[in-house]
Protein backbone atom coordinates (compact mmCIF):
# COMPACT_ATOMS: atom_id res chain seq x y z
CA UNK A 1 0.00 0.00 0.00
CA UNK A 2 1.36 3.40 -0.54
CA UNK A 3 1.03 6.10 1.34
CA UNK A 4 0.73 9.86 0.88
CA UNK A 5 3.38 12.35 1.50
CA UNK A 6 2.71 13.66 4.65
CA UNK A 7 4.55 17.01 4.91
CA UNK A 8 6.96 17.74 7.65
CA UNK A 9 10.36 17.81 8.44
CA UNK A 10 12.28 16.31 11.46
CA UNK A 11 9.87 16.55 14.32
CA UNK A 12 11.43 16.77 18.13
CA UNK A 13 9.15 13.80 19.00
CA UNK A 14 9.39 10.32 19.75
CA UNK A 15 6.59 9.46 17.23
CA UNK A 16 7.99 11.23 14.51
CA UNK A 17 9.76 8.05 13.67
CA UNK A 18 6.79 6.63 12.64
CA UNK A 19 5.16 8.98 10.43
CA UNK A 20 8.56 9.81 8.52
CA UNK A 21 9.41 6.16 7.73
CA UNK A 22 6.42 3.59 8.53
CA UNK A 23 4.36 2.17 5.23
CA UNK A 24 2.48 0.14 7.43
CA UNK A 25 -0.78 0.84 9.83
CA UNK A 26 -1.30 -0.15 13.37
CA UNK A 27 -4.21 -1.82 14.42
CA UNK A 28 -3.99 -1.44 17.96
CA UNK A 29 -6.95 0.34 20.11
CA UNK A 30 -8.80 2.65 18.05
CA UNK A 31 -10.77 5.68 19.54
CA UNK A 32 -14.21 6.88 17.84
CA UNK A 33 -16.14 9.99 18.86
CA UNK A 34 -19.66 10.33 20.39
CA UNK A 35 -22.58 12.20 18.92
CA UNK A 36 -20.39 13.36 15.67
CA UNK A 37 -23.16 15.49 14.80
CA UNK A 38 -22.97 17.68 17.37
CA UNK A 39 -22.31 21.50 17.46
CA UNK A 40 -19.39 23.41 18.84
CA UNK A 41 -19.75 24.74 22.61
CA UNK A 42 -17.62 28.27 22.43
CA UNK A 43 -15.70 28.83 25.55
CA UNK A 44 -15.06 32.78 25.96
CA UNK A 45 -14.20 32.46 29.60
CA UNK A 46 -10.94 34.33 30.79
CA UNK A 47 -8.58 31.93 32.45
CA UNK A 48 -6.08 33.91 34.46
CA UNK A 49 -2.93 32.35 35.76
CA UNK A 50 -0.47 34.83 37.62
CA UNK A 51 2.66 32.32 36.81
CA UNK A 52 2.54 33.11 33.12
CA UNK A 53 3.99 36.48 32.01
CA UNK A 54 1.75 37.93 29.32
CA UNK A 55 2.05 40.52 26.38
CA UNK A 56 -1.58 40.47 25.37
CA UNK A 57 -3.00 43.44 26.68
CA UNK A 58 -4.55 44.27 23.75
CA UNK A 59 -6.91 41.19 23.43
CA UNK A 60 -10.25 42.03 23.87
CA UNK A 61 -11.42 41.71 27.64
CA UNK A 62 -13.25 38.64 26.62
CA UNK A 63 -10.68 36.35 25.14
CA UNK A 64 -7.67 36.05 26.98
CA UNK A 65 -5.37 33.58 25.54
CA UNK A 66 -2.55 34.00 28.32
CA UNK A 67 -4.89 31.15 30.24
CA UNK A 68 -3.17 27.91 27.66
CA UNK A 69 -0.54 27.05 29.71
CA UNK A 70 1.93 26.69 26.16
CA UNK A 71 0.26 29.85 24.58
CA UNK A 72 3.40 31.53 25.76
CA UNK A 73 5.56 29.24 23.64
CA UNK A 74 3.36 30.00 20.50
CA UNK A 75 5.50 32.53 18.76
CA UNK A 76 3.23 31.45 15.28
CA UNK A 77 0.93 34.05 17.39
CA UNK A 78 2.87 36.28 19.02
CA UNK A 79 6.63 36.72 19.04
CA UNK A 80 7.06 39.81 20.46
CA UNK A 81 9.70 39.29 22.91
CA UNK A 82 9.04 35.74 22.82
CA UNK A 83 10.13 34.22 25.83
CA UNK A 84 11.55 31.66 23.92
CA UNK A 85 14.34 34.09 23.59
CA UNK A 86 15.30 33.61 27.66
CA UNK A 87 15.56 30.06 26.74
CA UNK A 88 18.42 30.28 23.76
CA UNK A 89 16.20 29.83 21.14
CA UNK A 90 15.80 32.85 18.96
CA UNK A 91 12.93 34.37 17.77
CA UNK A 92 12.39 37.07 15.86
CA UNK A 93 10.00 39.84 16.99
CA UNK A 94 8.00 40.19 14.00
CA UNK A 95 7.81 36.17 13.18
CA UNK A 96 3.82 35.49 14.11
CA UNK A 97 0.85 36.05 12.06
CA UNK A 98 -0.02 39.16 13.69
CA UNK A 99 -2.98 37.27 14.98
CA UNK A 100 -3.95 39.44 17.83
CA UNK A 101 -5.83 42.23 16.40
CA UNK A 102 -7.64 39.92 14.38
CA UNK A 103 -9.06 38.11 17.25
CA UNK A 104 -10.72 41.03 18.58
CA UNK A 105 -12.79 40.83 15.37
CA UNK A 106 -13.53 36.94 15.34
CA UNK A 107 -12.28 33.60 16.72
CA UNK A 108 -13.94 31.43 13.62
CA UNK A 109 -16.56 30.54 15.22
CA UNK A 110 -19.80 28.89 12.78
CA UNK A 111 -17.08 28.34 10.02
CA UNK A 112 -16.39 24.35 9.58
CA UNK A 113 -12.77 23.32 8.36
CA UNK A 114 -12.07 20.07 7.01
CA UNK A 115 -8.97 18.57 7.56
CA UNK A 116 -7.82 15.60 5.07
CA UNK A 117 -4.67 13.68 7.19
CA UNK A 118 -3.30 10.75 8.64
CA UNK A 119 -6.30 10.65 11.09
CA UNK A 120 -6.65 12.50 14.53
CA UNK A 121 -6.99 11.38 18.37
CA UNK A 122 -11.16 12.21 18.64
CA UNK A 123 -10.66 12.27 22.46
CA UNK A 124 -7.67 14.42 22.88
CA UNK A 125 -8.35 17.19 25.63
CA UNK A 126 -7.47 19.85 22.74
CA UNK A 127 -9.53 18.93 19.52
CA UNK A 128 -12.44 17.29 21.34
CA UNK A 129 -14.53 20.71 22.22
CA UNK A 130 -14.41 21.66 18.71
CA UNK A 131 -14.28 18.23 15.94
CA UNK A 132 -17.81 17.82 14.55
CA UNK A 133 -17.62 15.07 12.16
CA UNK A 134 -15.21 12.04 11.69
CA UNK A 135 -14.92 9.75 8.93
CA UNK A 136 -12.54 7.61 7.41
CA UNK A 137 -12.35 7.47 3.67
CA UNK A 138 -10.15 4.64 3.24
CA UNK A 139 -12.66 2.16 4.66
CA UNK A 140 -15.83 4.02 4.96
CA UNK A 141 -15.81 4.01 9.30
CA UNK A 142 -15.38 6.49 11.87
CA UNK A 143 -12.34 4.94 13.18
CA UNK A 144 -9.57 7.94 12.61
CA UNK A 145 -7.18 7.28 15.11
CA UNK A 146 -4.37 4.72 14.71
CA UNK A 147 -1.96 5.78 17.74
CA UNK A 148 1.92 6.51 17.53
CA UNK A 149 2.14 5.56 13.55
CA UNK A 150 -0.34 8.34 12.12
CA UNK A 151 -1.99 10.06 14.89
CA UNK A 152 0.45 12.85 15.84
CA UNK A 153 0.58 14.27 12.13
CA UNK A 154 -3.20 14.88 12.10
CA UNK A 155 -3.71 15.71 15.83
CA UNK A 156 -0.73 18.57 14.94
CA UNK A 157 -2.81 19.84 11.99
CA UNK A 158 -5.90 20.30 13.68
CA UNK A 159 -4.39 21.17 16.49
CA UNK A 160 -3.40 24.42 14.81
CA UNK A 161 -6.28 25.18 13.41
CA UNK A 162 -8.98 24.83 15.89
CA UNK A 163 -7.41 23.96 19.82
CA UNK A 164 -10.02 26.02 21.79
CA UNK A 165 -9.60 28.12 24.61
CA UNK A 166 -9.68 25.67 27.53
CA UNK A 167 -7.29 25.82 30.07
CA UNK A 168 -5.25 23.27 28.23
CA UNK A 169 -1.65 23.62 26.31
CA UNK A 170 -2.13 25.35 23.25
CA UNK A 171 -4.66 28.02 21.13
CA UNK A 172 -5.32 27.35 17.44
CA UNK A 173 -5.65 30.14 15.12
CA UNK A 174 -9.18 29.71 14.96
CA UNK A 175 -10.15 28.86 17.96
CA UNK A 176 -13.82 28.53 18.02
CA UNK A 177 -14.11 27.29 14.32
CA UNK A 178 -15.78 24.04 13.40
CA UNK A 179 -13.19 20.67 12.43
CA UNK A 180 -14.41 17.77 10.32
CA UNK A 181 -11.66 15.74 10.62
CA UNK A 182 -10.88 13.15 7.63
CA UNK A 183 -8.88 10.27 7.77
CA UNK A 184 -7.34 9.37 3.58
CA UNK A 185 -4.25 7.92 3.81
CA UNK A 186 -3.70 5.84 0.98
CA UNK A 187 -2.57 7.56 -2.54
CA UNK A 188 -5.57 6.60 -4.03
CA UNK A 189 -7.45 9.28 -6.17
CA UNK A 190 -11.23 7.51 -5.86
CA UNK A 191 -10.19 7.74 -1.95
CA UNK A 192 -9.00 11.14 -2.05
CA UNK A 193 -12.18 12.10 -3.97
CA UNK A 194 -14.30 10.66 -1.43
CA UNK A 195 -12.57 12.91 1.18
CA UNK A 196 -13.19 16.14 -0.27
CA UNK A 197 -16.90 15.30 -1.06
CA UNK A 198 -17.60 14.69 2.14
CA UNK A 199 -15.39 17.80 3.22
CA UNK A 200 -18.05 19.31 0.61
CA UNK A 201 -21.03 17.90 1.78
CA UNK A 202 -20.04 18.57 5.56
CA UNK A 203 -20.57 22.33 4.74
CA UNK A 204 -16.34 22.64 4.86
CA UNK A 205 -15.74 26.06 3.77
CA UNK A 206 -11.69 25.54 3.78
CA UNK A 207 -9.68 22.63 3.39
CA UNK A 208 -6.78 21.53 4.73
CA UNK A 209 -4.22 19.60 3.08
CA UNK A 210 -0.68 18.62 4.52
CA UNK A 211 0.47 16.47 1.79
CA UNK A 212 1.29 16.08 -1.69
CA UNK A 213 2.71 13.42 -4.80
CA UNK A 214 4.26 15.66 -7.24
CA UNK A 215 2.63 13.88 -9.71
CA UNK A 216 -1.14 15.29 -9.25
CA UNK A 217 -3.47 13.34 -11.33
CA UNK A 218 -5.87 15.23 -14.08
CA UNK A 219 -8.90 13.75 -12.25
CA UNK A 220 -7.93 14.91 -8.98
CA UNK A 221 -6.88 18.37 -10.53
CA UNK A 222 -10.98 18.54 -11.56
CA UNK A 223 -11.73 17.40 -8.40
CA UNK A 224 -9.91 20.52 -6.82
CA UNK A 225 -11.63 22.98 -9.70
CA UNK A 226 -14.89 21.35 -8.52
CA UNK A 227 -14.50 22.35 -4.92
CA UNK A 228 -12.93 25.57 -6.36
CA UNK A 229 -16.24 26.30 -7.86
CA UNK A 230 -18.55 24.99 -4.97
CA UNK A 231 -16.62 28.10 -2.96
CA UNK A 232 -14.53 25.65 -1.21
CA UNK A 233 -10.49 26.71 -0.29
CA UNK A 234 -8.16 24.41 -0.11
CA UNK A 235 -5.05 24.76 0.96
CA UNK A 236 -2.00 22.69 0.05
CA UNK A 237 1.67 22.17 1.92
CA UNK A 238 4.77 23.17 -0.48
CA UNK A 239 6.96 20.02 0.51
CA UNK A 240 10.08 19.85 2.47
CA UNK A 241 12.99 19.02 0.14
CA UNK A 242 13.83 22.58 -0.07
CA UNK A 243 14.04 22.75 -3.64
CA UNK A 244 12.04 24.43 -6.58
CA UNK A 245 8.98 23.27 -7.62
CA UNK A 246 9.25 24.88 -11.17
CA UNK A 247 11.33 21.70 -12.83
CA UNK A 248 10.36 19.05 -15.28
CA UNK A 249 8.67 15.92 -14.16
CA UNK A 250 6.77 18.04 -11.14
CA UNK A 251 3.23 18.91 -10.86
CA UNK A 252 2.23 19.06 -7.04
CA UNK A 253 -0.98 19.71 -5.67
CA UNK A 254 -0.17 22.63 -3.97
CA UNK A 255 1.28 24.45 -7.72
CA UNK A 256 -3.00 23.67 -8.78
CA UNK A 257 -4.62 26.78 -9.90
CA UNK A 258 -7.62 25.94 -8.21
CA UNK A 259 -6.32 25.76 -4.83
CA UNK A 260 -3.55 27.60 -2.23
CA UNK A 261 -0.19 26.65 -2.05
CA UNK A 262 1.85 27.56 1.09
CA UNK A 263 5.83 27.36 1.64
CA UNK A 264 6.99 27.56 5.53
CA UNK A 265 8.60 30.55 7.12
CA UNK A 266 10.81 29.78 9.87
CA UNK A 267 11.82 31.76 13.41
CA UNK A 268 14.14 34.35 12.03
CA UNK A 269 11.03 35.89 9.88
CA UNK A 270 12.27 34.33 6.57
CA UNK A 271 11.32 31.24 4.73
CA UNK A 272 12.63 27.35 6.20
CA UNK A 273 15.98 26.14 4.14
CA UNK A 274 13.56 22.86 3.76
CA UNK A 275 10.66 24.81 2.11
CA UNK A 276 9.84 24.01 -1.57
CA UNK A 277 9.31 26.89 -3.51
CA UNK A 278 8.40 28.00 -6.95
CA UNK A 279 6.28 30.67 -9.35
CA UNK A 280 3.10 28.77 -8.79
CA UNK A 281 3.32 28.36 -4.31
CA UNK A 282 1.26 31.72 -3.27
CA UNK A 283 2.20 32.52 0.08
CA UNK A 284 4.25 31.35 3.42
CA UNK A 285 2.94 31.02 6.93
CA UNK A 286 5.70 30.03 10.29
CA UNK A 287 6.16 25.95 10.41
CA UNK A 288 9.31 26.45 12.39
CA UNK A 289 12.91 24.82 12.28
CA UNK A 290 14.18 23.18 14.74
CA UNK A 291 17.35 22.67 13.71
CA UNK A 292 17.84 25.96 13.98
CA UNK A 293 15.50 27.21 16.93
CA UNK A 294 12.87 25.45 18.77
CA UNK A 295 10.55 24.89 16.09
CA UNK A 296 6.68 25.71 16.50
CA UNK A 297 4.94 24.14 18.91
CA UNK A 298 1.64 21.77 18.25
CA UNK A 299 -0.12 18.91 19.94
CA UNK A 300 0.69 15.59 19.96
CA UNK A 301 -0.93 12.28 20.89
CA UNK A 302 -2.55 11.71 24.06
CA UNK A 303 -0.94 8.94 26.60
CA UNK A 304 2.24 7.67 27.05
CA UNK A 305 3.15 7.49 23.43
CA UNK A 306 2.95 11.48 23.39
CA UNK A 307 6.24 13.11 23.89
CA UNK A 308 8.01 13.81 27.04
CA UNK A 309 9.28 16.78 28.00
CA UNK A 310 10.14 19.04 25.06
CA UNK A 311 12.94 21.29 25.31
CA UNK A 312 12.23 20.56 29.15
CA UNK A 313 9.47 23.06 28.44
CA UNK A 314 6.74 21.22 27.51
CA UNK A 315 5.42 18.16 29.17
CA UNK A 316 3.29 14.84 27.01
CA UNK A 317 0.57 15.15 24.50
CA UNK A 318 2.32 18.89 23.01
CA UNK A 319 5.38 18.90 21.01
CA UNK A 320 8.23 21.17 19.28
CA UNK A 321 7.93 20.45 15.44
CA UNK A 322 8.94 21.84 12.03
CA UNK A 323 7.64 21.51 8.38
CA UNK A 324 4.99 23.08 5.88
CA UNK A 325 2.51 20.50 6.96
CA UNK A 326 2.31 22.86 9.73
CA UNK A 327 2.50 26.26 7.60
CA UNK A 328 -0.88 24.79 5.88
CA UNK A 329 -2.79 24.66 8.48
CA UNK A 330 -1.85 27.81 10.21
CA UNK A 331 -2.90 29.46 6.72
CA UNK A 332 -6.20 27.26 7.05
CA UNK A 333 -6.90 28.96 10.31
CA UNK A 334 -6.30 32.44 9.01
CA UNK A 335 -8.69 31.61 5.97
CA UNK A 336 -11.42 30.17 8.88
CA UNK A 337 -11.17 33.79 10.38
CA UNK A 338 -12.12 35.49 6.84
CA UNK A 339 -14.96 33.67 6.10
CA UNK A 340 -15.99 34.04 9.72
CA UNK A 341 -16.35 37.53 8.98
CA UNK A 342 -17.49 37.59 5.40
CA UNK A 343 -18.97 34.28 4.29
CA UNK A 344 -19.77 35.51 1.33
CA UNK A 345 -16.16 35.82 -0.25
CA UNK A 346 -15.09 33.63 -3.09
CA UNK A 347 -11.57 31.28 -3.19
CA UNK A 348 -10.49 33.64 -5.46
CA UNK A 349 -11.14 36.60 -3.54
CA UNK A 350 -9.39 34.80 -0.39
CA UNK A 351 -6.34 34.16 -2.62
CA UNK A 352 -6.31 37.71 -3.75
CA UNK A 353 -6.42 39.16 0.15
CA UNK A 354 -4.07 36.80 1.50
CA UNK A 355 -1.50 38.08 -1.40
CA UNK A 356 -2.56 41.46 -1.01
CA UNK A 357 -2.23 42.10 2.81
CA UNK A 358 0.76 39.60 3.35
CA UNK A 359 4.34 40.82 4.98
CA UNK A 360 7.47 41.39 2.71
CA UNK A 361 10.14 39.06 4.53
CA UNK A 362 13.45 37.99 3.90
CA UNK A 363 15.16 41.75 3.97
CA UNK A 364 17.98 42.62 1.55
CA UNK A 365 18.00 38.61 0.57
CA UNK A 366 14.41 39.38 -0.99
CA UNK A 367 13.77 39.72 -4.29
CA UNK A 368 10.27 40.68 -4.84
CA UNK A 369 9.08 41.42 -8.54
CA UNK A 370 7.18 44.44 -9.51
CA UNK A 371 4.10 42.39 -8.74
CA UNK A 372 5.07 41.62 -5.36
CA UNK A 373 6.01 37.76 -5.58
CA UNK A 374 9.73 36.12 -4.80
CA UNK A 375 10.24 32.85 -5.87
CA UNK A 376 11.38 31.83 -3.18
CA UNK A 377 8.96 33.58 -0.57
CA UNK A 378 5.53 33.99 -2.70
CA UNK A 379 4.09 37.19 -2.24
CA UNK A 380 5.49 36.78 1.31
CA UNK A 381 3.82 35.80 5.18
CA UNK A 382 0.62 35.91 5.81
CA UNK A 383 -0.61 38.44 8.12
CA UNK A 384 -4.21 36.92 9.94
CA UNK A 385 -4.66 40.89 10.90
CA UNK A 386 -4.96 42.67 8.25
CA UNK A 387 -6.46 39.50 5.84
CA UNK A 388 -9.72 39.44 8.29
CA UNK A 389 -9.64 43.49 8.02
CA UNK A 390 -9.92 42.93 4.19
CA UNK A 391 -12.53 40.28 4.21
CA UNK A 392 -14.46 41.85 6.45
CA UNK A 393 -14.53 45.11 3.91
CA UNK A 394 -14.81 42.66 0.09
CA UNK A 395 -18.56 43.27 -0.35
CA UNK A 396 -19.43 46.16 1.55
Amino acid sequence: MEIKDYRLTAISLLSSLFILSSCGESSSSNETIQNTNSTVSNNNEIIQDNNISTVEDTLSSDFNASGEPYFKYQWHLNSYKSVLNDKNYRVDDNADINILEAWKITRGAGVKVALIDTGVQPTHEDLKDNIILIYNADDGSNIVYYPSVYGSHGNTCGGFIVAPLNGKGVVGVAPEAELIAIRQNELDDAKTIEAFEYAKNSGAKVISCSWGSNDVSEILVSELKKMYDAGITVVFASGNEGVSLDVDNVNDESEVEWVIGVGSSVENNDIGSYSNYGSNIDILAPGGDTWESSGILGIDDMGTIGSKNQNNLVNNNYAFTDGTSFATPVTVGVIALMYAVNPNITPKEVRDIIIKTADKIGGSSANYNSSGFDVRRAYGKINASKAVLEAKRVGL
